[in-house]
């Protein structure tokens, strides 16, 4: 039995009444804060760490895979401000961004907006009356206080505002497994002619032909953007180093001269809603980051002086439920590239499947997602935007990519902006009034 203790009762001081709060200044809660925002609604912003970015900042992730192909107006806005931050890649031509440039494109956005942004600060609880979110209480160097809102967009990728006020969720796949963790890490002093040399000898561990790693190389060389795909798990099997992964892959993206951008980590059978296990994932990868730098200067041309540069500050957590909404996208809306009558969000379809191993199945169409999906099922007044909007394991691997959160996003916080002024709930907006507005603002959906 686990002992407990009481908590002394309290009261919290409330630090404002606001149209619409934004949990969480990720992929989906920057759009969405800054959506709302534009439309006239006083909008709080609220974030654990001391930037606002997500997953492009908190775990050095570059590559909006399939971004230029699906930019919405605010989309192409970030990305032009991103590109214009300073030297690095073009997002509208290759689809990566500098990640320290996404923090400060971020802060300009929100701040530009009159948005009310609170960094350093926890979703402790969630404030109901009755089906109705009311706001959230928070933890913070501050103590803990309460948020209060007319509609709440639950932007945190892990679903807490919703979790907090009795959403029920859908947890992995079937035996409830969830997709592994990974943590992101940066090695620089590559002797990248060297390195597509010892690539071009390696055919079988990359999965690009000889023309496509002829221009890749080109633009290595040239200290370019790229990215790679790869799998050295055959050569960390012949490998005396201890803590190589043994279910991982070798993806890369370059965006800095003689440097790359690896997800080459992977820890599985881990839930990011239990402290324990993200402390041995954290740890875990840790190790393995370390493993793969010494392998690489060891085994691998133009690694020889290469140096270790950065670590993600915390583990990459693709899947940690989602909320049952009022319609859940499932596989087979997906592969049927299924049309919603209400759709928000429009994305191509790409199983990217972390299951003790990895798997990218591109099905070749695009679904759209559904306003429903962003309503959790039973509560009032909460939009879930983000990976943890209603979808089933297999759909949620695909709709999980940044370009179709940051829509979820953009889409959320306009819908929750409008139901402010209107009076209304988030289920009781009209979604022709919705498409309207979404049409003026250019999403894709």
């Amino acid at each position: 039995m686990v002992e407990r203790v009481r908590e002394r009762q309290r009261e919290v001081p409330v630090v404002g009444r606001y149209d619409v709060l934004v949990c969480g200044a990720g992929t989906s809660g920057v759009p969405a804060a800054v959506s709302a925002a534009r439309r006239g609604a006083r909008v709080a912003l609220l974030e654990r760490y001391g930037f606002p970015g997500g997953v492009p900042a908190t775990s050095i992730m570059p590559c909006w895979h399939g971004m230029k192909d699906h930019l919405s107006d605010l989309l192409r806005e970030f990305a032009e401000r991103v590109r214009g931050t300073g030297p690095g890649p073009d997002p509208l031509e290759d689809n990566h961004m500098e990640p320290e440039y996404v923090k400060q494109a971020a802060a300009e956005m929100l701040q530009e907006a009159g948005v009310e942004l609170h960094l350093h600060t926890w979703v402790a609880d969630t404030l109901t009356d009755g089906a109705s979110v009311r706001g959230v209480v928070t933890e913070s160097k501050s103590g803990r206080r309460a948020f209060l809102a007319e509609q709440t967009v639950d932007a945190t990728g892990d679903g807490d505002v919703a979790r907090h006020a009795g959403a029920e969720f859908i947890r992995g796949g079937e035996g409830g497994i969830l997709q592994g963790m990974t943590l992101r890490f940066r090695i620089g002093g590559i002797d990248m002619a060297r390195y597509f040399d010892w690539i071009a000898a390696h055919p079988a561990l990359y999965q690009a032909g000889p023309q496509q790693l002829s221009r890749l190389r080109e633009r290595a060389l040239a200290g370019k953007s790229f990215f790679l795909s790869g799998d050295l798990t055959p050569l960390y099997e012949e490998s005396d180093i201890i803590d190589l992964p043994r279910t991982s892959y070798f993806n890369c993206s370059s965006i800095r001269p003689g440097e790359l951008s690896l997800n080459a980590t992977r820890i599985d059978e881990v839930d990011g809603l239990v402290e324990e296990d993200l402390t041995r994932a954290e740890l875990t990868c840790r190790r393995q980051v370390l493993a793969v730098w010494r392998f690489l200067r060891q085994e691998v041309a133009g690694f020889e002086e290469a140096r270790l540069v950065e670590t993600a500050p915390q583990i990459g957590v693709r899947e940690s439920g989602c909320v049952v909404g009022d319609h859940v996208l499932t596989e087979e809306d997906c592969r049927s590239g299924r049309q919603f009558p209400d759709s928000v969000s429009r994305s191509h379809v790409t199983f990217d499947m972390h299951e003790k191993g990895w798997t990218c199945e591109t099905v070749g169409t695009h679904v759209t997602m559904p306003y429903r999906s962003l309503l959790p099922r039973r509560l009032e007044n909460l939009l879930v935007a983000g990976r943890a909007a209603s979808a089933d394991h297999v759909a949620n691997s695909s709709m999980r990519r940044m370009y179709t959160v940051f829509g979820l996003g953009d889409a959320a916080g306009m819908a929750a902006a409008m139901a402010a002024e209107g009076g209304l709930t988030a289920r009781g907006l009209p979604y022709e009034d919705l498409k309207k507005a979404m049409q003026a603002g250019g999403l894709l959906f």
